[in-house]
């Protein structure tokens, strides 16, 4: 598998002009459209859907390579079914013979309509585009299509794909003594691609919160200090199982659908809702349900397995009932490598040059093809960690814009108004503990956790009750 990087590595010249990568199938967005997307379900001549099913004009993986695969009738195996080969292409001749073309030593110098559709189907040329960039090239056009809504992400991973490439080649001549002015140039260009893919990382943190705050969601507000609402809330948390029966019954007089009173209990059976519900383009196919059914030493090899691979992705990863497991396990993954990689920890790639320990030619391929390995390993896991942000985000948004979400809202003030009615001594005896921390009537300054006084506050109400009426959280 790790050889497989070093040939990466040579064969597109490390995002340089050579033209022996191998050729990528000329391929428009128009034809690739022409089949149904496995990823976000699009149908034909429909364009690719976002997870918040907004139209998109970036070509999900899935749809480029099952097009492909019908288009060229390829027996292309799956990322993580296919065994690493390193053998010649046969020699071809006769017309006709057209359909892969040498790739462009330049793409960014295409006419924008065709740049756009090879960084669609290219993720080499689209790391290729992002460095001229950020090494200073200006064209019209060209920002919006490199950091657009629709594309800003994939430019995000490519500009870290880039990142680490420039810096582990810097490594590489460094150690093995190479010549300074080709360093130096690395070194630059390692520099600008760094400085752009922070300031990108920034660009989409602002999109986000704008978008987050006009709809309502941001600012966070901040914990209540009013003990009137905080002991309320704190009775409803230490009697959920009456509180949600009292929401239910209470939605249900509002007019709402069983299914929507359902109180969700962890992060998977939100993200189903969401889906059932139509809020998520994510449906789940039996590639899905086969990956989420992998033990965890197959799903290892299926995650390593497509970090072999930059243009032809396994999309099943990036579904969201698969994102956290997705995440964790490449974490569990980079923590193991790490000292195999000289790596000091798993947040970033550090600085192999900083050290002066002699290596051999051998032992420097092998930490060459180790470090490669382990570089893109952390650029999975920023696109998993930025998949993971987006998915909140849609279902917070989702659920703000359903009907529902008033309703529920007010039935669950009524909830928590009822449950003081019917427990006026345990809300009592929650307000006389917080009152020791008020500096004026109904407003508190705590001393200490919030989460410890409300244990120990739990643990007096349990000595209140009888054992068998104790909350069902502290049973």
């Amino acid at each position: 598998m790790c050889s497989s990087f070093d040939d990466s590595a040579r064969a597109d010249g490390a995002l340089g002009t050579s033209p022996t990568r191998r050729a990528l199938w000329n391929l428009r967005s128009s034809e690739v459209a022409t089949i149904a997307c496995p990823t976000c379900g699009a149908a034909r001549r429909a364009p690719c859907r976002t997870l918040w099913d907004r139209p998109t004009t970036v070509l999900h993986r899935g749809r480029t390579i099952r097009y492909v695969k019908m288009r060229f009738a390829l027996d292309l195996a799956e990322p993580h079914e296919r065994p690493v080969r390193h053998r010649a292409a046969p020699p071809l001749s006769g017309p006709g013979l057209t359909a892969a073309p040498a790739p462009h030593p330049q793409p960014w110098r295409l006419p924008l309509h065709e740049l756009a559709d090879l960084v669609n189907v290219s993720f080499l040329d689209l790391a290729k585009v992002v460095t001229a960039h950020a090494c200073g090239l200006q064209r019209t056009g060209l920002d919006e299509l490199l950091f657009g809504p629709d594309r800003i992400e994939q430019s995000i991973d490519a500009l870290t794909y880039a990142m680490h490439d420039r810096q582990i080649r810097r490594e590489v001549r460094v150690l093995s003594g190479g010549r300074p002015e080709e360093i130096e140039d690395l070194a630059a260009q390692e520099r600008a691609v760094r400085e752009r893919l922070r300031n990108t990382e920034r660009r989409l943190k602002r999109q986000r919160i704008a978008e987050l705050t006009a709809a309502g969601i941001l600012p966070f507000p901040a914990p209540t200090d009013d003990s009137r609402r905080l002991a309320r809330a704190w009775l409803g948390r230490y009697l959920p199982d009456e509180k949600e029966a009292l929401v239910r019954r209470l939605a249900a007089g509002k007019g709402l659908a069983p299914l929507a009173t359902v109180h969700i209990r962890s992060i998977p059976e939100k993200i189903t809702r969401c889906i059932d519900n139509g809020w998520l383009a994510a449906p789940v196919t039996d590639a899905v349900h086969q990956l989420l059914e992998l033990d965890g030493l197959a799903f290892r090899r299926r995650i390593v397995a497509d970090a072999a691979q930059q243009d032809a992705r396994d999309d099943a990863l990036c579904h969201p009932l698969v994102l956290n497991r997705w995440r964790d396990q490449l974490t569990e993954t980079l923590a193991e490598m790490a000292p195999s990689a000289e790596n000091a920890h798993t947040k970033h790639l550090h600085d192999l040059t900083l050290t002066s320990r002699p290596r051999s030619d051998a032992q420097l391929r092998r930490l060459h093809n180790r470090r490669r390995l382990f570089a893109v390993l952390l650029q999975r896991r920023s696109e998993s960690v930025r998949l993971i942000t987006s998915l909140n985000d849609g279902m917070s948004l989702a659920e703000r814009h359903d009907p529902s979400y008033e309703l529920l809202k007010q039935a669950g003030d009524q909830a928590y108004d009822e449950l003081v009615r019917r427990h006026p001594d345990l809300y009592r005896h929650i307000r006389n503990h917080l009152a020791r921390y008020e500096t004026r009537y109904g407003r508190l300054q705590l001393a200490e956790p919030r989460g410890q006084l409300r244990a120990r506050i739990y643990d007096e109400l349990d000595q209140m009750r009888p054992a068998h009426l104790a909350s069902p959280a502290r049973r």
